[in-house]
């Protein structure tokens, strides 16, 4: 049987599978579900320093297995989730707090993360700061000088040099994540053209299946570019699709919309599925998968 422990920035999780930052952690009762569900770490949904307020219908089914949402952090204050995040600690189980999303905000809620729950690692969402270089390494400089806890850095895929952004920003950061929502995105049905979401003109972020290449790109993209740990995140629903986001040279992987169609059992199954697929390739554990794509590239056996 494959090992199944992954150890990131020293920081052991149980295994490779974690949850995304999203809808489907946005409540005391889901994290624990997570953890109920087989998730190797538990990452919360993204707070702020004030709730968000966001239109409804948040989320919708979109084509091709995917999904669409319009939501953008957490409507519950960052206070009234502090004892959900200590019972998650009190499990014994790795927790990575999703914060956001400019300087002055970070230089606030990561302080405040790190003496009320000492999280494992903070994971801080670059997603509204922009796409230009020096404000993104701006908000990571304005964490890195606030905490002592290891970061990740959460990459939009609005960003057009993402190896740039990745050199630059190394020094500040332990964990580069990849990616988030894709959009702004539309879907409808033509038989009423009645928008799916609540948002100005039914626009929303694409998640689920139809990003998966997307993804892929960009965590081979990071993995290429620097030495630090590289998270895999969207579209995966599958073992096979976290081999292949681990081949590209992601060291954990994240999951959203899969759990929010198939329930919090969902990082379970992937992680079981996902050491059946090991057995059979022959791995002995996720090390010897880890960077092959790039191997393949260079002419080196698969």
């Amino acid at each position: 049987m494959a090992q199944r422990a992954v150890t990131v920035n020293g920081i052991t999780f149980s295994n490779p599978v974690l949850p995304a930052a999203g809808p489907n952690v946005r409540s005391a009762a889901l994290l624990q579900a997570a953890v109920d569900g087989g998730a190797g770490g538990i990452v919360t949904k993204t707070v702020s320093v004030r709730p968000a307020v966001d239109p409804r219908p948040t989320l919708a089914k979109g084509s091709g297995g995917g999904m669409q949402n319009c939501e953008t952090w957490s409507e519950t204050p960052v206070e009234e989730m502090l004892e959900a995040y200590r019972a998650v600690k009190a499990r014994g189980v790795p927790l990575v707090c999703s914060l956001g999303y400019h300087p002055d905000e970070l230089r606030t809620l990561g302080p405040l993360l790190e003496r009320e729950v000492a999280p494992d690692a903070l994971e801080f969402s670059v997603h509204y700061v922009g796409k230009s270089l020096d404000p993104l390494l701006e908000v990571a400089r304005a964490l890195r000088e606030s905490v002592s806890l290891p970061l990740w850095m959460k990459l939009s895929p609005s960003i057009g040099d993402v190896e740039g952004l990745a050199r630059a920003a190394s020094p500040f950061v332990d964990a580069f994540v990849a990616i988030n929502s894709v959009g702004p995105a539309l879907d409808f049905d033509p038989a009423d053209c009645r928008p799916r979401l609540g948002s100005p003109w039914g626009q929303g972020w694409l998640s689920g299946p139809p990003i998966l290449p997307l993804a892929l790109a960009f965590v081979f993209r990071v993995a290429q570019a620097q030495p630090k740990p590289v998270i895999g995140v969207g579209g995966i629903a599958s073992g096979e699709d976290a081999a292949k986001f681990v081949a590209a040279g992601a060291s954990l992987v994240q999951v959203c919309t899969a759990a929010l169609r198939g329930g919090p059992g969902t990082y379970g199954r992937i992680d079981g599925e996902l050491d059946a697929w090991l057995d059979a390739q022959g791995y002995a554990n996720l090390a010897e998968l880890r960077g092959r794509y790039a191997t393949a590239l260079k002419g080196g056996r698969p």
